[in-house]
């Protein structure tokens, strides 16, 4: 997951590649050749059960302002799951962004629920949700819809369903603390390294 975000900025040049995206995929291949030793470790510890971190970047795309949706799922502290994509409109605000990866997620969540509950592993309890966005917990939280939010598809607010049901429990993270910003926006080199560090690599 750590080098999630270079590859997906990079692979959108693939059509019409330029000298400077040459040079950054020299220096991908560079991190990975420095970090051989790095792996995802299948250690048993961490928060208990299956969490869950969603992020986006608001209109991160210079050419057609679109945010890119990030997710990642811990059971039992281990990464067993992320996804860094590109949303499919454009987002008129940061809660809008943030609201449509937590859709994402909870896509993802339903299925990787039903995987382990398939491999016999049972999931007692709601998932954990950890979101670095305050006016999307609100949206969620809170069903009227506001002039500022009316506009955002239906498909989107099934995940409020999953509050109602209490499927989910949904926890605010400060965002300097946010591990999925690994795949959804460049990060300095400090900051990588301690979400690197987070996820178990």
């Amino acid at each position: 997951p750590d080098i999630s975000y270079a590859i997906s900025a990079l692979g959108q040049f693939n059509a019409n590649p330029g000298r400077e995206h040459w040079l950054a995929v020299k220096r991908v291949l560079r991190y990975l050749a420095g970090t051989k030793e790095m792996g995802l470790v299948l250690a048993h510890g961490g928060e208990h059960g299956l969490v869950g971190w969603s992020d986006a970047d608001w209109a991160g795309d210079h050419e057609d302002r679109k945010s890119t949706s990030g997710y990642i799922f811990m059971l039992d502290g281990m990464p067993i799951s992320w996804s860094a994509r590109k949303q499919k409109t454009v987002a008129l605000s940061t809660t809008e962004a943030e609201y449509i990866a937590l859709t994402y997620w909870w896509d993802e969540a339903l299925w990787l629920r039903t995987l382990l509950s398939d491999l016999g592993i049972q999931l007692n309890g709601p998932t954990t949700l950890y979101v670095d966005n305050q006016s999307a917990l609100s949206l969620i939280r809170n069903p009227v819809l506001h002039s500022r939010t009316k506009h955002i598809d239906i498909r989107h607010h099934f995940i409020r369903n999953a509050m109602d049901a209490s499927d989910i429990e949904l926890i605010y993270c400060p965002t300097d603390q946010m591990v999925a910003d690994i795949l959804t926006k460049p990060l300095t080199m400090d900051k990588h390294h301690r979400f690197a560090d987070m996820l178990g690599l």
